[in-house]
């Protein structure tokens, strides 16, 4: 696959990243292993939001 972005996340305390995988590894909770600067990191294929909203809507 391709990492098509990745940026620091204040609220996780964590790297993040959106990328590009096939359709076999897409699963949630699979773990994989990108390259980044020709450095390997963990990583985990997730749902999004990584982090619950918490806003409020008028009924």
């Amino acid at each position: 696959g391709t990492v098509t972005s990745g940026c620091p996340s204040p609220s996780l305390g964590k790297n993040i990243a959106m990328g590009y995988v096939e359709a076999a590894h897409s699963r949630a909770g699979t773990q994989l292993t990108v390259e980044v600067r020709k450095k390997q990191h963990p990583a985990l294929i997730t749902k999004m939001p990584f982090v619950p909203t918490h806003y409020y809507m008028a009924k």
